[in-house]
């Protein structure tokens, strides 16, 4: 019989501490003989970069990933796109009474096979049961610290018109993926999530630093949301261009049939810049290096006007690129 959770994993006796030890402790490495309230770390001198998010995309396992990856690579990508170099992670898990203990032992050995493979500890947590019904199997929150190089400032304050707007690679796959398993599309595809760690592919730029403007992981609301917040933030329009725009053919057929556009499905593993535009070729060349970022293009550069974002077609038309409105894919993340 498959071990389920109970409220007693949660209840901070016996139970719990033979939960956290044979699953988070078990996975994400430590000894439970250290523990105490905080985690003592010793950062390096410069900035600080600190951040959280939450996690309940449904379904909790998908091509590609599983929320417990989802996680960590998130926080680690909102660190990378401050320009901060990830030191440590913290993760608190909220569990639903009745999810499967082997379903949460996956969960937690996915987290800490990419925290083991990027050297980024994940170095505080919390555990905590609710009832049957008051959650959805497994909710994590995790949040992250890192540090900033000296002469990084990855800031939409910084854009300038002329700068060049690139993607590290194709856009969509991660909404497209969740949305053709909660659609049920029966047809073979070969488009997983996107989801990995990207604070070395942003690090490969470094050299550049003073002309990289700023960056941004498109997640939630995609390439879209995220160029019309540059667009408000710097007070200055963008222009992008449907035919430099990267996207799998499955991806693109696939959001012809359900009615959605590839730029602003979510993406879990792919960070877009804003380059001065004498050092973007500079910048594909270093960007292009990096296994993840092999697809990496050109999709558009920063014009003057009013605070927008339009897309020329591949007909020579424009259109403009509205901030989406309303919930597009709920529990994408």
């Amino acid at each position: 019989m498959i071990e389920k959770i109970r409220l007693a994993h949660g209840s901070g006796g016996e139970m719990m501490a033979s939960l956290v030890a044979e699953v988070f402790y078990a996975s994400l490495g430590g000894n439970i003989k250290d523990a105490n309230d905080s985690a003592i770390l010793d950062l390096p001198s410069g900035k600080v970069a600190f951040t959280t998010d939450s996690f309940v995309i449904d379904p909790l396992f998908f091509p590609g990933g599983d929320i417990g990856k989802l996680a960590f690579c998130g926080t680690i990508n909102d660190l990378a796109a401050a320009g901060a170099q990830p030191i440590a992670v913290s993760a608190s898990f909220i569990i639903e009474e009745g999810t499967d203990i082997n379903d949460l032992k996956h969960i937690a050995a996915s987290m800490g096979t990419v925290s083991h493979r990027t050297g980024i500890p994940v170095v505080a947590g919390d555990t905590k049961v609710v009832d049957r019904g008051n959650a959805d199997k497994v909710f994590i929150t995790t949040s992250g610290i890192g540090v900033i190089p000296e002469g990084v400032d990855y800031h939409p304050r910084n854009i300038q018109e002329g700068d060049k707007i690139i993607t590290s690679g194709t856009i969509g796959d991660h909404g497209y993926c969740i949305t053709a398993m909660r659609e049920g599309i029966s047809i073979q595809s070969s488009v997983i999530s996107d989801c990995q760690p990207l604070h070395e592919l942003v690090a490969s730029l470094t050299p550049l630093a003073s002309e990289v403007r700023t960056a941004r992981d498109a997640t939630r609301g995609g390439v879209g949301m995220v160029l019309n917040e540059w667009a408000q933030q710097s007070g200055k329009g963008i222009i992008i261009f449907e035919d430099m725009l990267p996207i799998k053919e499955e991806v693109e057929g696939g959001c012809a049939l359900l009615g959605l556009e590839p730029i602003y499905l979510a993406n879990e593993g792919k960070m877009l810049f804003a380059v001065a535009p004498h050092k973007a070729s500079e910048a594909l060349i270093l960007l292009k290096a990096h296994p993840t970022g092999e697809n990496t293009a050109v999709i558009g550069e920063v014009v003057g006007g009013r605070p927008q974002v339009v897309m020329e077609t591949r007909w020579g038309t424009r259109r403009l690129v509205p901030t989406p409105s309303g919930e597009i894919l709920p529990r994408i993340c």
